[in-house]
């Protein structure tokens, strides 16, 4: 097969290769957008709890009106028991209406942050995780090394990574997939376990050539030298073999766009064939026109024999 070239889109994965062994609600955690995954090559990510809402605008409301809270029953209390403190450091002792105004500026600052915790704690059920257990963090935890990040490859094996998942997507966006006319199910689980075992073998690759690059700057005996020869041929052979399975799914790929192609064609064929009929009775309809104009071609002549008789004579 021939070898296609990579364009500059290929250095980035569309998304993280997982094994599609992992329950499905746990995959579509794991591929979405902004999940914080950690590359297999790296240790199991710590167990964490956030219990504020992930989603950015829910966060900030949340912090923003506690905040706005807290500090509005805090200048309360402050401003309130401004009297007391006048009266108490000036005076040596306090009227009536001091001391009121102070019990009544603390119970209302009280008041305010009563209903700031509720309403802080209402979003946070809400929105938030109140458990603190953030379900991507859970599956991200929970399925390490099950799941494939740009950082687990080199160039190489990204670019095949990607070209791997770019034909993938065109096969299941098609209309002949969505359409069912292919097995949407049977070709959606098969290309997810080509995708896993392409990824996994590029992994696996891509951490020899890291290994083997280490060891390049040696000054190998015969021996050596020849058992290094040998592990690179076995590794071109083994990266070949990966390329052609790609470029097998490419090719299918391009066999699905066809298929669309055709049976778009026969759409529009059968959308042409429901105005054929009209198209019939605009023929049929010529002959009328024929004779329309044939009777104004004789009403024409009678005006050109009325203007002769009228014309008048020559000299």
């Amino acid at each position: 097969m021939a070898s296609r070239q990579a364009t500059p889109a290929d250095a980035g994965l569309r998304r993280p290769a997982v094994d599609p062994a992992i329950p499905r609600a746990d995959r579509a955690l794991l591929t979405a957008p902004g999940t914080p995954l950690t590359p297999a090559g790296q240790a199991r990510p710590p167990r964490r709890r956030g219990y504020l809402p992930r989603e950015p605008g829910r966060r900030l409301a949340t912090v923003d009106g506690a905040a706005i809270g807290l500090t509005g029953a805090m200048m309360i209390a402050v401003f309130g028991t401004v009297p007391l403190a006048v009266g108490v450091l000036a005076l040596q002792d306090t009227t009536a209406w001091e001391s009121a105004s102070s019990r009544y500026a603390l119970a209302l600052a009280v008041a305010m942050a009563v209903v700031t915790i509720v309403v802080f704690g209402v979003r946070v059920a809400l929105f938030g995780q109140p458990t603190g257990r953030v379900p991507a963090d859970v599956a991200a935890r929970t399925h390490h090394g099950r799941y494939l990040t740009d950082d687990d490859f080199d160039a190489r094996g990204r670019t095949l990574v990607r070209r791997a998942q770019d034909a993938i997507d065109a096969v299941t966006s098609s209309q002949v997939c969505r359409a069912d006319l292919l097995d949407q199910a049977a070709v959606s689980t098969a290309l997810a376990g080509q995708e896993w075992d392409i990824a996994v073998a590029l992994r696996e690759q891509a951490r020899l050539r890291a290994r083997r690059a280490e060891l390049s700057g040696l000054d190998p005996g015969p021996a050596t030298a020849a058992a290094l020869r040998s592990q690179a041929r076995a590794a071109e052979l083994a990266e070949s073999s990966v390329a052609a399975r790609v470029e097998a799914l490419e090719d299918f790929a391009a066999e699905v766009r066809r298929a669309d192609a055709a049976c778009r064609d026969r759409e529009q064929q059968a959308r042409l064939a429901d105005l054929h009929g009209q198209h019939v009775d605009l023929l049929a309809r010529t002959a009328a026109d024929e004779h329309g104009v044939a009777e104004i071609e004789a009403m024409a002549q009678q005006a050109r024999a009325i203007s002769f008789a009228f014309r008048p004579p020559p000299g």
